[in-house]
Parts: C-alpha cells; sequence; structure tokens
C-alpha cells in the first residue's frame, strides 16, 4: 500500500507541475479560443505548453504503473490531491486569488481523501 501511495504522491505532484507548466505558458500566449486556430497553434508552439504535455505524458505512465497494482476506485480520488495543490499553489505562483470558500472546499477535498486512504 504505502509504495502505491507513494507512486499516487508523485503522480499528483508531477500532474500538477505539468498543469502549473500549461497555465503559464497558456498565460504568455494569450486567450485561446478553440475556434481560433492560429491561437491554438501559438499554444501548441510554446515551450511550456509542449513541456506540460511530456510532463502529462509522465505521469501517465506511472499512473498506469499505479492501476497495474490498485484498485481504480482507491487510486483515482486520491488524484484530487492535485486539486489541493492547486489551490494552495496558484496563489503564490500565478498570482489567483484565494478566499475562505475554496479554502473550505479545499479541506472538504482533503477529508475525502483521508477516508478514501482508510478503505485500502
Amino acid at each position: 500500500m504505502f509504495k502505491s501511495l507513494f507512486l499516487i504522491v508523485l503522480t499528483v505532484i508531477i500532474n500538477t507541475i505539468g498543469q502549473f507548466m500549461v497555465k503559464t505558458g497558456v498565460n504568455r500566449v494569450g486567450a485561446v479560443n478553440l475556434l481560433d486556430y492560429h491561437a491554438i497553434f501559438r499554444a501548441l508552439s510554446s515551450l511550456l505548453v509542449l513541456g506540460g504535455f511530456v510532463v502529462y505524458f509522465i505521469s501517465a505512465i506511472v499512473w498506469i504503473s499505479i492501476l497495474s497494482k490498485t484498485e481504480l476506485s482507491w487510486a483515482f480520488p486520491l488524484l484530487s490531491l492535485s486539486y489541493v495543490i492547486t489551490v494552495l499553489l496558484s496563489p503564490v505562483f500565478l498570482h489567483e486569488s484565494f478566499s475562505a470558500q475554496r479554502l473550505l472546499g479545499t479541506l472538504v477535498i482533503c477529508f475525502g481523501v483521508f477516508l478514501v486512504t482508510k478503505t485500502y
């Protein structure tokens, strides 16, 4: 169980890094409309966005290993820890807003993850 939990935490960290890379890249490119092919091309040409996708791919490889050894119904809810990390780090690195309501939602997620980990 501890090895699976370690790999899940690793996946969460890698996935979150990928999210921040893509978001930073898109922030530099500007708004992307799904019907604006030039904007999509600009976003996909960003090294940060491409790097974020590479990081996602690495995360997917680790995730395959996890799923080969654990129950999906136990492992998948633990990925929501990436929400927690993102909520806590976005104000610091992306200068996004943070509120008591977001904090409360984040604590609910943490409690849910705690309950799920107790079922393995």
